[in-house]
């Protein structure tokens, strides 16, 4: 044997044996327990969502899942604290358009960047938003309530999770096409902050996600006035869309999807992602989730890139179309 064949034949043998690490760990995970972050409230539309794919997750893989909730400035605490996370695929970011979306265009800094600082995992459910009011408020729908705020001569309140969310980009929006006074009120305790005030009358309107809005309405203390989307949402069947009523350019959905820190390993990533998948796949899952007026996707990684690209795009036209301003 040359000594160039044994360089060449050791050298490979090497390469061989430190790849074989770094492949093991990766298919071994996960090792030991898991955070799914989200920056909702327990109970919330992104609570309710990570901790369905918790619970599935922690069973497949036989290990914990544990749910992290960071409320609080509109997804920022939460989707920060990720991105400094280790890239291994111990913690999870389960957040939606508002967070990872509209933040980036009505944020003039960020302590993160929404693209270079992660890895799309996996687009998991899209919805509508519905615009919500008290159950003795003085309007129906979207006619009785311009022409009421065009009479009381005051601003309408309306809440949302916090500036630059879905809720607040809609809010504008219909305060423009409706040529009416409204007044915006950021909540730090998110969409059920805004609904207790709706309920305690000390708020005219919220904007909510379609989840919420479904469960919230059942106990008849609020009314819905009109809901975004192309058509009538099979959850809320009884409520008219936007464009139904002569609002226009509400049909955007929000979405909700799942995020690793950037770097972390392809395989992990589309275990994760399989993982989810799998998941929404269930028939009862999908029933519920379906039930609380989500559309269940469950993509791969590569379609979460490619979607946020256009959504991107959508958003940066609705955040114009509003006339919101970055701060």
């Amino acid at each position: 044997m040359t000594s160039s064949q044994f360089t060449r034949r050791d050298a490979i043998a090497a390469l061989l044996t430190a790849a074989v690490p770094a492949a093991f760990a990766q298919d071994a995970y996960p090792s030991r327990p898991v955070r799914f972050v989200n920056w909702s409230n327990p109970g919330g539309n992104l609570d309710i969502v990570g901790r369905i794919l918790a619970d599935s997750a922690s069973r497949k893989w036989g290990q914990a899942v544990i749910t992290d909730n960071r409320v609080g400035a509109s997804g920022i605490i939460a989707t920060d604290y990720v991105a400094k996370q280790p890239a291994d695929g111990y913690t999870v970011l389960i957040t939606s358009s508002t967070g990872q979306l509209t933040n980036a265009l009505v944020r003039l800094k960020l302590p993160f960047d929404p693209v270079k600082d992660f890895e799309p995992v996996s687009l998991l459910v899209a919805g509508n938003v519905a615009l919500m009011a008290n159950a003795n408020a003085p309007y129906n729908n979207l006619r009785e309530l311009v022409e009421y705020a065009k009479k009381s001569g005051k601003p309408l309140s309306y809440g949302t999770p916090g500036t630059g969310t879905s809720a607040h980009l809609y809010g504008e929006a219909l305060r423009k096409q409706a040529g009416i006074a409204l007044t915006h009120v950021p909540y730090k305790t998110g969409e059920l902050g805004a609904v207790n005030d709706i309920i305690g009358g000390n708020l005219d309107l919220t904007l909510i996600s379609q989840g919420n809005a479904k469960t919230q309405s059942e106990g008849g203390r609020v009314k819905l006035i009109a809901i975004s989307g192309p058509q009538r949402s099979k959850a809320l069947p009884q409520v008219a869309t936007f464009e139904e009523q002569g609002f226009h350019g509400f049909g955007l959905a929000g979405w909700i999807a799942a995020y690793v820190p950037a770097a972390t390993p392809k395989p992990i990533v589309e275990k994760i992602a399989a993982t989810f998948r799998e998941t929404l796949r269930q028939p009862d899952i999908a029933a519920r989730l379906d039930n609380l007026g989500y559309e269940v996707i469950g993509s791969t990684p590569e379609e979460l890139r490619s979607f946020y690209q256009q959504e991107y795009r959508r958003f940066t036209e609705l955040v114009k179309n509003a006339g919101i301003v970055p701060e």
